[in-house]
């Protein structure tokens, strides 16, 4: 059913009472004392336009003898008609022919007729003034719906230029809700989705609030008419697609009771909002796209002063690391411990920091060009070894053991990228395992895969922290004060692993059960043609 045919039916359950815009229809009998009484106004100046074309007709008699009857009584018909309407025209007319009649046609001064001409005139008369009435009531129907209607686009001109400045969805749904509110005189509401609603929602009958929650809950776009159970007031209600600042309806109260112009209000209303939610997609999407290019542009930003600065950095770091390795070697130093000890500190604090610099540059590098691996044939053992060299400073204070299957097949990778990417892991499980526990490097050959392993005996997992494994800059809440990093490791161990075609898994059994990381790398066997032809060479 139609929202329309849903609105045709409720005005019809509800009886209509008379409108002021129905030009004083005339009452049934049994009303009639009321309409008398409810229009007693524009009846009295009817009888008062009617007595004064009376006394200037005496007065014009007085002085000229002009037959004037017809054309001054027509005026208070003429003037009645289109100032209260119809039924205030038709009572000037029966009021005017009735005033002719007793005053000045003979017999004067009494209501009978003995001439029939004259009773003749008087029925022209009357049916003229009639039908005048009704030509001049219509005329004023048509003008006052002519005048409303310039009115109305007066003010969606005004309302039109309102939004013509609204940079922003926010600014563009309460100006509807004020163009409502103070231009058409309809008090508009706004309905929060969820939570509390403002002092206005609270004002709402808590009836319209139910049924605007299950509009929004039912996800409908289209307005519906609702009556107040209480003060039996109707309220269109329609939904804000998409939400803004948290609100996801808008009430409309229509007006005092259900009348003839409910439903015509409603088609208004109801156009306007649909209008208003399509400017609000255009607008919403205008904002979604600036903000990704905020975004975007602050990316770029911030990765080339990261890259910039590790740049600056690097270079300074490598004379201290160069220098350390001198000292270190020298007679005098190796022969004094309390030095030995300060240049190895020295060393390990700039080799830390040169890590993390380079996770810096690692980050930038993926992120502004993403990653191009040169591929390679390699040993998965040379990889592991390398990555252990690369990190054997950091893994100095673990037990490492080694579990490599030397049968594994090669695998066409970067080998760089890869190296760097078990350097992140091994590092992450010596950052997060105790000194002296275990550590374990694997390598397995499985299912057109090798899979190089380190598990530790540190913090082990949770569920949700595995989830979230692998994504940029996540660090577990548990140990945000006590282990410095970035969160960039795993992130890029990911990222390398994968622009070799492989993936990064993470398993453990636990908060402080330690945990595996896996990466998983695709294969190459020697029925392989790629591979034959390197042999061949």
């Amino acid at each position: 059913m139609s929202t329309l045919q849903r609105r045709r039916e409720l005005l019809d359950l509800i009886p209509r009472l008379p409108s002021r815009d129905a030009d004083l229809v005339p009452p049934r009998p049994g009303r009639a004392l009321q309409f008398v009484l409810a229009n007693a106004t524009e009846i009295v100046a009817t009888l008062a336009l009617v007595w004064l074309a009376s006394v200037a007709l005496v007065v014009i008699n007085y002085f000229v003898q002009l037959n004037l009857v017809a054309l001054v009584y027509m005026l208070p018909v003429v003037i009645a008609a289109t100032q209260w309407g119809a039924v205030a025209g038709i009572i000037a007319a029966v009021a005017g022919t009735a005033a002719a009649d007793f005053f000045f046609y003979p017999p004067l001064y009494s209501f009978w007729i003995g001439d029939p001409q004259s009773i003749g005139d008087l029925v022209l008369f009357l049916l003229v003034a009639l039908v005048t009435s009704n030509l001049a009531s219509r005329l004023k129907a048509e003008a006052d719906r002519l005048s409303r209607h310039e009115r109305e686009i007066k003010d969606l001109h005004a309302f039109s230029q309102g939004l013509a400045t609204c940079m922003t969805s926010r600014d563009l749904i309460f100006a509807i809700q004020d163009y409502l509110s103070n231009t058409l005189r309809y008090r508009a509401v706004l309905i929060a989705s969820a939570g509390a609603d403002d002092a206005d929602a609270i004002a709402v009958p808590a009836a319209i609030r139910r049924e605007a929650a299950n509009l929004m809950a039912a996800k409908s776009q289209r307005a519906v008419i609702v009556l107040d159970p209480r003060s039996q007031k109707p309220w269109l209600i329609r939904e804000i697609v998409p939400e803004i600042l948290g609100y996801g309806a808008i009430v409309v109260e229509l007006g005092e009771t259900i009348g003839e112009r409910t439903e015509t209000i409603a088609h208004r209303v109801e156009a306007l909002l649909d209008e208003a939610m399509l400017t609000v997609k255009h607008l919403k999407v205008k904002e979604t796209l600036e903000q990704a290019a905020i975004d975007f542009r602050t990316e770029v930003l911030r990765d080339a002063l990261i890259g910039g600065v590790s740049h600056e950095l690097r270079t300074p770091l490598a004379s201290i690391l160069g220098s350390c390795s001198v000292l270190a070697e020298m007679p005098a130093v190796r022969g004094d411990r309390k030095s030995l000890e300060l240049i190895e500190g020295v060393a390990d604090q700039a080799g830390l920091l040169d890590g993390q610099i380079r996770d810096l540059l690692d980050a930038t590098r993926i992120t502004a060009k993403g990653v191009t691996p040169q591929l390679q044939w390699t040993d998965p053992t040379d990889i592991v070894n390398a990555a252990l060299k690369q990190k054997a400073r950091r893994l100095a204070s673990h037990w490492v053991v080694l579990d490599l299957d030397r049968d594994a097949p090669l695998v066409h990778v970067d080998t760089v990228l890869v190296e760097q990417a078990l350097g992140q892991v091994l590092e992450n499980a010596a950052k997060y395992s105790p000194i002296g526990s275990k550590i374990t490097v694997t390598s397995r050959s499985e299912h057109e895969q090798v899979t190089l392993s380190v598990t530790d005996q540190g913090s082990g997992l949770t569920a949700e922290e595995r989830e979230e494994i692998g994504k940029r800059s996540f660090r577990s809440r548990r140990h945000a004060g006590e282990v410095q990093g970035s969160g960039l490791g795993l992130w890029i161990a990911s990222s390398f692993v994968g622009a070799n075609g492989g993936t990064l898994h993470a398993e453990s059994l636990g908060p402080n059960l330690g945990s595996t990381i896996t990466l998983r790398l695709p294969t190459v066997s020697e029925g392989t043609p790629a591979f034959a032809d390197v042999l061949n060479d």
